[in-house]
């Protein structure tokens, strides 16, 4: 990203270049995309494209371990809930065989 300065005469000079590595690119990229929300008809949320919801991340490592973890998460919310109906069913089972 290049950032132009506009002289006196009406022409344009290159003030400074940013690198892609830079630190404050990344901030303001940052910031940039904080700004930009979108609504999720899946969540029912409206996210950032900072912080966006699991269903819209991207392929990276950062993403995919986001998204790993909040499956996790999911997967062991479902084993808690199906566990008391699974208990239930075998005290059934073993006042049936006594």
């Amino acid at each position: 990203m290049i950032e132009w300065e506009k002289l006196g005469n009406g022409k344009w000079k290159v003030k400074k270049k940013i690198s892609v590595n830079d630190p404050d690119y990344k901030t303001n990229l940052m910031r940039q995309m904080r700004a930009i929300k979108k609504f999720c008809d899946d969540c029912n949320i409206t996210y950032t494209l900072a912080d966006p919801c699991p269903h819209h991340l991207s392929d990276s490592p950062e993403h995919r371990a986001k998204y790993n973890s909040w499956l996790a998460q999911k997967r062991k919310i479902k084993i808690k809930t199906t566990t008391p109906e699974e208990s239930k069913q075998t005290f059934i089972l073993k006042d049936e065989e006594d």
